[in-house]
């Protein structure tokens, strides 16, 4: 009896609960280059609903290269 009622469980949960997605939000540095007088440049990336994209290299994250 067990297995039939963890059956329509299941079955319950499929139709009022939405399936998870494997994409999540989320965003990051990335190192750019290294100037003349030791700073490192960065830009700031994300990937929101499975697209990525990133910004410009201006942002100074770390002073010495």
């Amino acid at each position: 009896m067990m297995p039939s009622l963890s059956k329509v469980a299941d079955r319950v949960l499929e139709r009022f609960v939405p399936k998870a997605s494997a994409s999540a939000d989320t965003s990051w540095w990335e190192y750019c280059y290294c100037t003349a007088d030791w700073r490192k440049i960065y830009r700031l990336c994300h990937v929101v609903g499975g697209r990525t994209s990133c910004g410009k290299c201006e942002n100074v994250r770390y002073i010495g290269c």
